[in-house]
């Protein structure tokens, strides 16, 4: 059976009377085409899965709405800081639906940056956590634009609670859904994910964030039935995980169980049981690592093995029995995975056929902020990890200034990118050109439409004799060759050499402590992983680390901070 992507499924559906206009439009088409079907599901304290229906959804953000102009929140910033959950979700999209302008922002920030953040983004609002009131009651002193703090998940005196607000909401006159929308107004103001440095602000409109809803029905396969559910795992502040998974499916008609919080993430996904799940490669190599490691444990590794040589036999004459014969496996999340949707950094060949091999494909997804953030998928990953695929139907692209291997800078062009950088004129003159193209700072080529990444342009090691060393590749080998490393960078640093100061592209990397090797184990495998390098690109040192590096919270290794931890004189000459 052909998997048809959701605009094949809904264009007689949800999709005919046309696209989208706006994020408000989707919601009220759902309530009226499909009353009563389930789009979002939650746990209750017994553990209970709650199910919001398209009306109830349509309600609760019609009461918010109503309740935040009510209290002269019109045109206002609202930031939410607050875990991943229902009310989460449903107070973004009343914001961006007709009250001012969110701007989500990573609940676990320090309390000096999440300062920095405020006053960037000139937050008068507060929708957060309540574990997020000490931390906000400091920052209000610094903050001059802060006016209001709301809870969203406990009521704590001498705050408003979410809940209050919306009960005391009747929708008699209901002035939020006869809000008229300004589609080129900005509604969103979301930071960029601060790998690489200082965190921007990106302005998103409602004709943006709709353009990337209609890229990703566009993209987006998967059964049309009720199988077809997924699992919201990353933290909502991020671009992708609004804008690219829970609304799209939303407004194609599909069920998505919110959990929330990475660290019950494995505990929730057996009582989900989600098809799909968005992850980013780093947990996606752990769900694999676990599989092989379970099946050594239990003396089943052979078993397994032979189970994925029966399994890929039988898939090559149309019959697929592999969720049923190795039930054991897919236990573990859930019984019903089928689809790993990958983003945010480069995938392992290795995991993208081992799970594949499983009966678990991944499909690897190319976005970033300023985009929407959707740019490309590749649906076919194991044909070809290095590729993500074609860019979106909608979306036009072209290669700055490629070299004599066609790699150059990666720009966009289409209705889902943004405009510019919110107050702040230099950024935006360096990103956004005067063609409408968006320079995404990835390093890329395009062959026969299909785009290649090399590496981020920011991270690229630029040597003396012009050649370009892109470190996300180098990267990605030493993982699939040495297993006992969990983390990698790669970067080009001073080193100390027989008392002599030289230029070296270095390896900095943390070992698994229950399987570390020797130096001399090491230096060999990093000899032979060089023998497979162009000279230029052969790594001269070895930096082990005894702790993890510093992450974002969609766990992307920072950058900035794990070349401040280079030592030129303790780590191994290869």
């Amino acid at each position: 059976m052909k998997i048809k992507t959701e605009r094949e499924h809904n264009k007689n559906t949800l999709l005919a009377e046309g696209d989208y206009k706006s994020t408000k439009e989707i919601f009220e088409r759902l309530a009226r085409l499909r009353p009563d079907a389930k789009l979002l599901a939650t746990l209750d304290e017994n553990k209970e899965i709650k199910y919001h229906t398209s009306t109830q959804i349509l309600q609760d953000i019609e009461k918010i709405g109503n309740a935040f102009l009510k209290l002269g929140f019109k045109d206002k910033h609202i930031s939410i800081i607050a875990d991943n959950s229902y009310e989460y979700f449903i107070t973004d999209m009343a914001i961006v639906g007709g009250v001012g302008i969110v701007t989500p922002i990573d609940r676990d920030a320090p309390e000096d940056l999440l300062i920095s953040l405020l006053n960037k983004c000139e937050a008068n609002i507060v929708v957060c956590s309540s574990f997020e009131i000490k931390k906000l009651e400091n920052a209000k002193k610094e903050c001059e634009k802060l006016e209001q703090i709301i809870t969203i998940d406990r009521k704590i005196e001498n705050y408003l609670f979410l809940q209050d607000l919306m009960q005391n909401e009747t929708l008699e006159n209901n002035v939020y859904k006869n809000t008229e929308i300004d589609l080129d107004k900005t509604c969103a103001l979301l930071f960029t994910s601060g790998t690489t440095g200082p965190n921007k602000l990106v302005e998103l409109c409602q004709r943006n964030m709709v353009a990337n809803i209609i890229n990703c029905i566009d993209c987006i396969k998967g059964p049309n039935d009720e199988t077809n559910t997924s699992m919201s795992v990353l933290p909502m502040h991020h671009a992708t995980e609004i804008n690219t998974h829970i609304l799209p499916r939303v407004s194609c008609g599909r069920l998505t169980y919110i959990n929330d919080g990475m660290k019950t993430m494995m505990q929730n996904i057996k009582i989900f049981k989600p098809y799909v799940i968005t992850i980013v490669p780093m947990i996606a190599n752990m769900f694999y690592k676990t599989i092989w490691q379970m099946a050594k444990k239990h003396g089943k590794d052979e078993k397994l093995k032979k189970g994925i040589k029966l399994c890929k036999l039988l898939r090559k004459f149309k019959i697929d029995i592999t969720h049923k014969l190795m039930k054991d496996v897919f236990e573990p999340f859930g019984g019903n995975l089928n689809q790993i949707v990958c983003g945010g950094a480069a995938l392992n060949p290795e995991v993208v056929k081992g799970l594949n091999d499983l009966g678990i494909s991944i499909i690897n997804g190319y976005g970033i902020t300023e985009c929407g953030p959707l740019v490309s998928m590749n649906t076919n990953t194991v044909k070809d990890p290095k590729s993500i695929g074609q860019a979106c139907p909608k979306l036009q692209t072209k290669i700055l200034n490629p070299d004599e291997n066609g790699i150059g800078e990666l720009c966009i062009k289409g209705a889902s990118v943004a405009k510019r950088y919110y107050k702040d004129e230099e950024a935006t003159k360096k990103s956004f050109d005067k063609d409408g193209y968006f320079h995404t700072g990835d390093s890329a080529s395009i062959i026969n439409e299909t785009i290649f990444l090399a590496g981020r342009k920011k991270n690229t090691i630029v040597l003396e004799n012009g050649k370009n060393v892109y470190v996300e590749e180098i990267e990605n080998e030493i993982c699939n060759l040495m297993d006992y490393v969990k983390e990698v960078v790669v970067y080009g640093a001073e080193i100390e050499n027989s008392s002599k100061t030289q230029s070296a592209i270095c390896a900095g990397i943390y070992i698994d402590p229950e399987n570390k090797p020797t130096n001399e184990k090491i230096k060999e495998d990093f000899l032979q992983l060089n023998k497979t390098l162009s000279t230029y690109k052969r790594i001269g040192y070895v930096l082990v680390v005894d702790t993890e590096y510093a992450k974002t919270s969609t766990r992307k290794i920072r950058r900035d901070l794990a070349e401040q931890r280079h030592n030129k004189t303790n780590g191994i000459i290869i």
